[in-house]
């Protein structure tokens, strides 16, 4: 099936990114162009259904920063690094025979050239580089431009954006954009695939939740259709006070995102319990809730996942469900360790909260609240890929086998 990918972009880097997706399977760009990329927070706003979004570039994704939490959707945007800066520059000297000195060149990151003139072992003249920030008009780098020109300065410009590249051609200074490797784009696109469909895989997960009120409620039903409104659920009466309800790991984590079952639970005065379980199939779901549910006081929602891991108790837990990661690192390290990405999410985390960079199987059993044999497959899975190592041993008691002490090897940060 294909995968159908908004891109906000340039229209000069609509062409480009075009004839590059052509040659790969199973992608079906919708494009939404700007003038400037000011214009993205205006353009998100306009998205038609989609599976995906992909921004063309770090300054559109920087001004669409704020607005991207509340897109539904899997996003990723094309980041400006050395590859593009070194390919561009290729360019300019092998077709333009031009000197590094004689070009003034404006770039997200300044780091960036000077990476790849120390690659290249570049010791002459340094080009003119203008940074680029949200916070710096594009008209202002654009007269800095202008003015090198007039000033006899440079020979030649290169630009990050589109639109300084149009005014730079009105005035007739040579210029080009910076180039963005083929390769590049290529692996954006297909990075961006690939979250949407984890994300749909993720979101399509049965489901099962149990709700249990007190005997001879009279407000049974006015709750159940509450509740199962909120989570999209159908259910089925198990005993006089008990329903199994029904739902999709998605819709789920959409209403637990809007805090929709919360504020419901804050208006309902009658204590009663309700837990959900995720599952590969409805038996393991369901059992996957009962085992929650032994968890859950009233007004508490407890959740156990696939993976067994409980999650909650919600409200008061500052525990967000994440069955979807739109980063890529985190999707690459899932793809390769076998791990999700919900699990992957949380070693990140432990190690982001702990004083020491060491631990034990004992320190992150207790942190996941899983058995000590799944943590020892999962740390089993990290050494195995090089994402963790053993760097020693404890010994806490005189007697019984010592503990492997542990380094997360991959960054976290």
């Amino acid at each position: 099936m294909s995968t159908k990918i908004a891109v906000i972009c340039s229209k000069a880097f609509m062409k480009r990114i075009t004839s590059i997706a052509q040659n790969i399977k199973n992608i079906q760009l919708e494009f939404y162009p700007y003038s400037h990329p000011e214009e993205a927070p205006i353009l998100l706003k306009q998205i038609r259904p989609c599976d995906a979004l992909l921004l063309g570039g770090t300054l559109p994704y920087l001004h669409a920063q704020s607005s991207l939490s509340e897109i539904p959707i899997p996003w990723n945007y094309i980041k400006q690094d050395e590859t593009a800066i070194s390919t561009t520059l290729l360019s300019v000297m092998s077709n333009h025979a031009i000197s590094l000195s004689r070009i003034s060149i404006d770039v997200m990151n300044p780091i960036f050239i000077e990476n790849v003139l120390q690659d290249i072992e570049y010791s002459g003249p340094r080009p003119f580089i203008q940074q680029i920030a949200v916070t710096r008009p594009t008209q202002a780098i654009l007269q800095h431009h202008i003015a090198l020109w007039n000033a006899q300065s440079i020979d030649f410009v290169i630009t990050s954006i589109h639109s300084v590249f149009d005014e730079l051609q009105k005035h007739q200074i040579p210029a080009m954009r910076m180039i963005d490797a083929t390769n590049s784009i290529v692996q954006y696109l297909e990075e961006t695939r690939s979250q949407s469909l984890l994300s749909k895989s993720e979101s399509v997960k049965a489901v099962v939740g149990i709700l249990e009120m007190p005997e001879n409620n009279s407000l049974d039903t006015y709750i159940l259709s509450k509740i199962t409104a909120a989570t999209h659920s159908t259910y089925k009466q198990i005993t006089a006070n008990s329903f199994e309800l029904y739902t999709t790991a998605g819709y789920l984590q959409n209403t637990l995102a809007k805090e929709n079952l919360q504020s419901l639970m804050q208006q309902i005065e009658i204590p009663f319990k309700l837990a959900f379980g995720f599952g590969h199939s409805i038996p393991e779901a369901s059992q996957n809730a009962n085992n929650a549910l032994s968890f859950a006081k009233p007004y508490e929602i407890f959740i156990l996942d696939e993976h067994k891991n409980l999650l909650g108790p919600f409200p008061k837990s500052d525990i967000k469900l994440a069955l979807k990661t739109d980063n890529p690192y985190v999707l690459q390290m899932a793809k390769l360790t076998s791990l999700s990405p919900l699990n992957i999410s949380k070693i990140i985390d432990f190690s982001r909260e702990r004083q020491s960079a060491q631990f034990t199987a004992y320190n992150l059993s207790e942190y996941l609240q899983v058995t000590r044999r799944t943590t020892e497959r999962i740390i089993k899975k990290l050494v195995d890929n090089g994402y963790a190592k053993v760097v020693g041993e404890e010994m806490t008691h005189q007697q019984g086998r010592p503990r492997t002490i542990y380094e997360l090897n991959f960054a976290i940060y």
